[in-house]
């Protein structure tokens, strides 16, 4: 269930947000066969009418202490069960995709159009709440297993394009607050910036539950080559049993957009608080 919006949450009425993703990670459904997703299509086909089948995703669960790395090689895994890919059931806008694996299920709403305005996460949240509720009660009446969420994931992907408050990959200090361009000669003006940061999330009480990712990249949009900056908030982690967690990952990432990039460009995106 959402919680209420924190009162002091930012807010903006033109975000440059593109695709929000909500995604729970479970114990791995071993019962759970090709033919069983085919049949869940069935039951969501009227709203999500295409389907595309992709490799799964990696288990990526957040530890405190992290636990090492595996040294890369080549690795011998015993398969309980023949391997299945991940579905992508889509409708017919490409606006709304549920993914689904073994151990996995996620729901995206992605901006199709220029005039495509982002639903605010309540109403995502609701919808994948809907959604979820509906693939647990399909595992269970077909008696595939229990679902037992281990983590939840909430991903922010943002488009911030060139020509609105700065035009080269040059005029980081324009758009984000962790660059200060050098006044020296050496090293000058920096070309560009990449960026892959992580910070741990505590809950109330000062302990650990997750991580928030954040990864940014100096891109190109494909449609008119415009200059842009592809930032993408990631929060992952887990509080109790359920999915507690997907409204403290969303303040997380609203409150560290708003840290990390210009008074300048809110203005530009219409911060309202």
């Amino acid at each position: 269930m959402v919680t209420a919006r924190p009162l002091d949450l930012p807010d903006f009425s033109d975000p440059p947000v593109v695709e929000t993703v909500l995604s729970v990670h479970f114990d791995r459904l071993s019962a759970l066969r090709t033919a069983h997703f085919g049949l869940y299509w069935g039951e969501v086909r009227d709203r999500f009418p295409m389907t595309e089948e992709h490799g799964e995703l990696a288990s990526l669960l957040e530890q405190s202490p992290e636990q090492p790395q595996p040294i890369v090689g080549i690795q011998f895994q015993a398969l309980e069960a023949p391997p299945t890919p991940r579905f992508w059931f889509t409708d017919e806008h490409g606006t709304e995709l549920i993914q689904v694996q073994r151990d996995r299920f996620i729901k995206n709403w992605r901006k199709t159009g220029e005039g495509a305005q982002y639903p605010r996460y309540e109403k995502v949240r609701a919808g994948f709440d809907q959604d979820f509720s509906n693939f647990a009660q399909f595992v269970s009446r077909n008696q595939l297993g229990t679902i037992r969420v281990k983590q939840c994931e909430v991903t922010y992907i943002n488009h911030i394009v060139a020509r609105a408050g700065w035009e080269t990959h040059a005029d980081i200090d324009k758009v984000f607050t962790m660059w200060r361009a050098p006044e020296s000669t050496y090293p000058g003006q920096a070309q560009d910036l990449t960026l892959r940061a992580r910070f741990p999330i505590s809950d109330k009480s000062g302990g650990f539950v997750g991580r928030l990712h954040v990864t940014l990249q100096p891109v190109t949009r494909l449609s008119d080559g415009a200059p842009m900056f592809l930032l993408d908030l990631t929060a992952r982690g887990q509080v109790g049993e359920g999915t507690d967690f997907f409204d403290l990952g969303r303040e997380w990432i609203v409150r560290s957009f708003a840290e990390l990039t210009t008074p300048a460009m809110h203005k530009i995106w219409g911060r309202r608080k």
